[in-house]
């Protein structure tokens, strides 16, 4: 899901302490970010992001933990298609 630079923003005010002041301007600086704003910003998007990484894999187990040996079968024979399949034995 792509996110435009110019959405529309909310202000918010939060209380945090020192040390995790100093580690967001450190962070800030080092990444050159245009603001401190921007840099809390995707920091929280990156865990958002790592988050519905999770999800993703999570569902993606799950989906083949519930497989019935015949569809692992054709999964597996699937994939051995692919493995074998002519673009990748061009390179």
């Amino acid at each position: 899901m792509a996110r435009s630079a110019f959405a529309k923003k909310e202000r918010k005010t939060f209380s945090l302490s020192h040390d995790v002041v100093d580690y967001l301007e450190t962070g800030c600086a080092q990444t050159q970010a245009e603001s401190l704003s921007a840099h809390l910003e995707n920091l929280i998007r990156d865990l958002q992001a790592k988050a519905e990484m999770t999800t993703i894999e999570a569902a993606t187990v799950a989906y083949y933990d519930n497989l019935s040996s015949a569809e692992m079968e054709e999964q597996s024979d699937w994939g051995r298609v692919g493995a074998a399949s002519p673009s990748r034995l061009e390179d």
